[in-house]
């Protein structure tokens, strides 16, 4: 059994309205969907935030219930008008949401400075 990642954010300095949240290197659901719903609820209870930049640099592996992970917190932030943007997106996971059309759905920018230059 896999150890639960914990998974946390960061309020930015200049902007207090924009949270930052990194994945780990292995997106695949389970105790992690857990972990990271939790936090994804913790940061939608707090009214300042109106955008999440979730960053996905590390991640090596991401499988179907990874992709649910990342659904599931785009329909929790969305309940509270928070939106949600990836950044830094490998190569690897770009062609799995180019595949199942879910480029469509989530916000992608290159790096976080391009993605906070969207948060006004």
């Amino acid at each position: 059994m896999s150890e639960q990642k914990n998974y946390n954010y960061r309020i930015d300095e200049k902007n207090n309205s924009v949270a930052a949240i990194s994945l780990h290197s292995h997106v695949i659901g389970g105790t992690d969907a857990l972990s990271f719903t939790a936090r994804l609820e913790e940061i939608s209870s707090k009214p300042e935030i109106q955008y999440l930049v979730i960053d996905l640099s590390e991640v090596d592996i991401m499988n179907s219930s990874g992709l649910g992970m990342l659904i599931s917190g785009h329909t929790t932030l969305k309940k509270f008008n928070i939106k949600m943007f990836l950044i830094n997106v490998p190569e690897k996971v770009k062609t799995l949401l180019n595949v199942t059309h879910l480029n469509k759905v989530f916000t992608i920018y290159e790096n976080y400075d391009e993605a906070i230059s969207h948060c006004k």
